[in-house]
């Protein structure tokens, strides 16, 4: 297991090295037999094996690997090369072979590394629940986290309401910074640990206050107006709209809530 776990960490500086050296190799092996403009061609396989999905870069591997083979074999008999000259080919081929061998193993460890940060991301998201640092929860989270609370108060003949943040009529520059602010202005002034916050739709946040009266959801809308004026500009608050919908016995989401 040590083991295993040390080569996985010298596997990759490893197959780098060998890039290297076999490239190095082959330009001082060819470096008096074709042109300068020639090398290009290393860069172009290069981004040929990065531009693609593994597969992809696995085709191309065996495309180059096969396809240099019979483009020599054709160019020894048409120039009707030497005992030597056949040799010298054989092992510069090899060189070749070994330096596309490690381009493709690079590509692959780059390959595995980008799904493997792309799933850690994806599971951090889904296990913290939040999308910012606001404590906004997203669309889908939201969704399961709304449908429990529902449920909740439903066999406790509660009543609830999602109150909804339309932010779509801002200027277009400031839609974005706006969205986070509110969202840091509704998680703060909302019922920690007892009401939510979502992102419902591209401009648009909701709360759900659960267990609530009218009365408890014009405290809660006082508060974030108080703290919204401070924030924004009288211009600005008029172009944010607000819905209101009352839940009592229902296990799932209002019509209309999250569109």
């Amino acid at each position: 297991m040590h083991r295993s776990t040390i080569w996985d960490q010298m596997k990759l500086p490893v197959v780098a090295i060998v890039w290297l050296i076999s490239m190095i190799v082959l330009v001082i092996g060819t470096y008096n037999a074709i042109s300068i403009s020639t090398y290009s061609i290393f860069a172009v396989i290069a981004i040929l094996f990065f531009i693609g999905s593994d597969r992809l870069a696995f085709f191309f591997y065996i495309i180059l690997t096969v396809g240099t083979v019979f483009a020599l074999l054709v160019i020894a008999f048409r120039d009707n090369w030497s005992p030597l000259d056949q040799g010298l080919a054989i092992v510069l081929h090899f060189l070749f072979l070994v330096h596309l061998f490690a381009l493709y193993s690079l590509s692959k460890y780059v390959y595995q590394f980008r799904s493997e940060n792309y799933f850690l991301k994806e599971r951090i998201l889904h296990l913290e629940g939040f999308i910012t640092e606001e404590g906004v929860l997203p669309r889908k989270e939201f969704e399961k986290q709304a449908a429990f609370i529902l449920a909740t108060m439903a066999r406790r003949n509660e009543t609830g309401y999602f109150v909804q943040i339309d932010l779509s009529e801002l200027p277009r520059m400031t839609k974005r910074t706006a969205l986070s602010l509110v969202g840091s202005i509704l998680h703060t002034e909302s019922r920690q640990h007892f009401d939510i916050v979502g992102k419902t739709g591209e401009f648009k946040l909701t709360i759900l206050l659960q267990n609530t009266d009218v009365d408890g959801v014009s405290v809660v809308k006082g508060r974030i107006e108080k703290k919204l004026k401070e924030t924004f500009q009288e211009n600005v608050l008029e172009k944010i709209e607000w819905t209101a919908t009352r839940v009592e016995g229902q296990t799932a989401l209002p019509e209309g809530v999250m569109s």
